[in-house]
């Protein structure tokens, strides 16, 4: 039977010119105990790492000084990633999943539940939030290279992870919710299949628009989106 429980602690190195932390674990796994490492605290004094080595064993602070440099945000954008993992998201997207476009694609995932903005914000995030370099992306964040060239990847995967969400949400004889949007267009579309003037919801008359439709399983879960002039969406709807 494998059982297991953990704890953090920090050990305090000072064999060295300077003092430094490691953040351990210690755990039981199957009657044993092990150790692992999960980062080390470099740059702090004597004080600062028995301060926070007293914080993690509920003990009274002893007196330090902090002074908070920098910070950014990690925690959100870790476990967004991986409840992406845990639903095997990252390989739905495309089985080789380890190549950069992919891990970019997590990233705007996680990005857009984590901070609903756009994707030109979402590339200037680095200074505040670790998203991109949890997502396994490093470097310079570029919108065009890491958003939007990767937008035009996954457009042309469309069919493909659409397939893939299908056969992993919908079975023989389930219940499948569907509902259709209109979103008016600003500007010229002449050679557009999918932009074109018609009835729109929200009234707005002398714009082009462009029909979107959702498909989900019977807890809502997304499985495909169509985009069509709303001429041809219900057509190409009911052949399927």
């Amino acid at each position: 039977m494998n059982t297991s429980s953990s704890h953090y602690h920090i050990e305090i190195q000072t064999h060295r010119k300077k003092p430094y932390g490691i953040i351990r674990t210690s755990y039981r796994e199957n009657g044993s105990v092990k150790h692992k490492t999960i980062a080390t605290l470099p740059g702090l004094t004597i004080e600062q790492l028995r301060a926070m080595q007293a914080a993690l064993q509920n003990k009274s602070l002893p007196k330090a000084d902090f002074k908070i440099l920098s910070s950014r945000e990690y925690g959100a954008s870790y476990v967004g990633l991986a409840i992406a993992k845990e639903l095997d998201l990252h390989k739905i997207i495309h089985s080789r999943y380890s190549q950069e476009w992919v891990k970019c694609s997590l990233a705007m995932i996680v990005g857009r539940l984590v901070f609903q903005g756009s994707k030109l914000a979402l590339s200037h995030c680095p200074p505040y939030s670790a998203l991109w370099e949890v997502c396994g992306v490093t470097g310079d964040i570029d919108v065009d290279a890491h958003c939007y060239d990767v937008m035009d990847i996954l457009f042309m995967r469309q069919e493909a992870i659409q397939q893939a969400l299908a056969k992993k949400h919908l079975h023989d004889g389930v219940l499948v919710l569907y509902d259709i949007t209109s979103c008016y267009m600003e500007g010229e579309y002449e050679n557009s299949e999918i932009v074109e003037y018609g009835y729109n919801r929200d009234k707005k008359r002398g714009h082009e628009q462009i029909v979107i439709s959702l498909l989900c399983n019977k807890d809502g879960c997304p499985v495909a989106v169509v985009m069509e002039v709303s001429r041809n969406l219900m057509t190409k709807v009911q052949s399927k």
